[in-house]
């Protein structure tokens, strides 16, 4: 059985069609006039049930299956044949039928109904005399209404072809949407968890040393109680300005040493900071004509020199730690040196990025993302000195 077709332009073709086929029985019971009475009412007869099987039949074959279509059809073709012996005139309606079969009937039969109800409509007109009009107007007709189903079917085919790569392309553009989305919370999950480790994480380290450090004194005696509350309250005070770094985080502004003062003096506090906290002789100075850089650029290298500065605390076993910022013509640089016991670089660039050794890659990734390098020099009881050069924007400084 044929589909169901709602190709554009279909359903006027076929209104089209059904207008046309209702001219035509009209036509047919116009010659009713001239005709005998009896004749008459046969034509009569025969033109109604042509027109009720016809309208009837196309309102459901789609609901059928082929053999009950092949019946219909065979049905509709016996009537015009009726229909011709009384009303010659009724050979025009060989034009609707020749859409019907090639519209309801599979491939090669719908072709093969419409050259049989060509040669039917020659084989009428012998009574009356054949002429070569007689015989070129089927021809002609079927010729024309199978170039126009072709056409049709090849245009409708183009249509479905366009329809299905547009469909292909949405869902293509969805599937990349998706993977945009879903890269997007990747980076903002790594993004989180840099910002984390190098602020909260790491104060709440420094918090739980201080704490330790400070019950150790207590626990030796009355005389390390002075020493023990100035712990407490180095914690307290790490503690409040953690607790600004995750405000500033949660309203998505710039990195709380920013807040109020520049990137030196930023660098300055982290020196100092991490000094009271761990007890290494910590320094930092500036080198150059301080410029006002890019709130980004600034906020990568607080991070990085933070993130540096935690691993000498907790890792490198120094005595003493740098932070030396400079600017220069073409570029800014930041160092962070120690004389701890080193580590092999290569050694830790094997292992798996994850929580517990987040610094390094986070550190790489700032310094990336602001177009500079991180390089990592150290060897095992050799100390570590971490450089990281960025470009100087030109231009605007947002």
């Amino acid at each position: 059985m044929s589909t169901v077709l709602d190709r554009p332009g279909e359903h006027k073709l076929r209104n089209g069609l059904h207008i046309l086929t209702a001219v035509l029985l009209v036509v047919v019971l116009g010659a009713s006039v001239t005709m005998p009475s009896g004749q008459a009412v046969l034509n009569l007869l025969l033109t109604a049930s042509f027109a009720c099987l016809y309208f009837y039949g196309f309102m459901w074959w789609r609901r059928w299956q082929l053999h009950v279509v092949l019946v219909w059809v065979t049905g509709l073709s016996f009537m015009w044949t009726l229909l011709l012996t009384v009303a010659p005139i009724g050979v025009y309606l060989v034009f609707p039928l020749f859409f019907l079969y090639l519209e309801v009937l599979p491939g090669r039969v719908g072709i093969g109904a419409v050259v049989g109800a060509t040669i039917v409509a020659i084989l009428a007109q012998i009574p009356l005399g054949l002429t070569a009009g007689g015989v070129m107007g089927p021809v002609v007709s079927a010729v024309v209404t199978l170039a126009i189903h072709f056409s049709l079917r090849a245009l409708w085919a183009v249509n479905d072809e366009r329809a299905e790569l547009i469909d292909q392309l949405i869902a293509t553009r969805n599937e990349l949407a998706e993977t945009q989305h879903e890269a997007g919370v990747v980076a903002e999950r790594q993004r989180i968890a840099h910002e984390i480790h190098d602020t909260l994480a790491q104060g709440l380290s420094s918090i739980q040393m201080l704490l330790h450090v400070a019950e150790n004194e207590i626990e030796a005696g009355p005389e390390g109680k002075e020493k023990a509350l100035e712990r407490i309250r180095l914690a307290r005070r790490t503690a409040a300005d953690n607790l600004s770094e995750a405000r500033a985080m949660i309203a998505a502004l710039q990195p709380a040493a920013l807040g109020d003062r520049s990137l030196d003096a930023a660098l300055s506090r982290i020196a100092e900071h991490a000094s009271q906290t761990s007890g290494l002789h910590i320094s930092a100075d500036v080198e150059g004509t301080h410029r006002e850089l890019p709130m980004k650029m600034e906020a990568a290298l607080l991070r990085i020199a933070q993130g540096a500065v935690a691993n000498v605390v907790s890792h490198a076993e120094a005595r003493r730690c740098r932070i030396s910022l400079s600017y220069g013509e073409e570029e800014i640089r930041l160092d962070v040196a120690d004389d701890g016991k080193g580590f092999d670089p290569e050694a830790v660039g094997e292992r798996p990025q994850g929580m517990g050794h987040v610094g390094l890659g986070a550190m790489r990734t700032r310094a990336e993302e602001c177009g500079g390098t991180l390089e990592v020099e150290s060897a095992p009881g050799r100390g570590t000195a971490i450089s990281v050069v960025i470009p100087r924007p030109e231009g605007r400084i947002d």
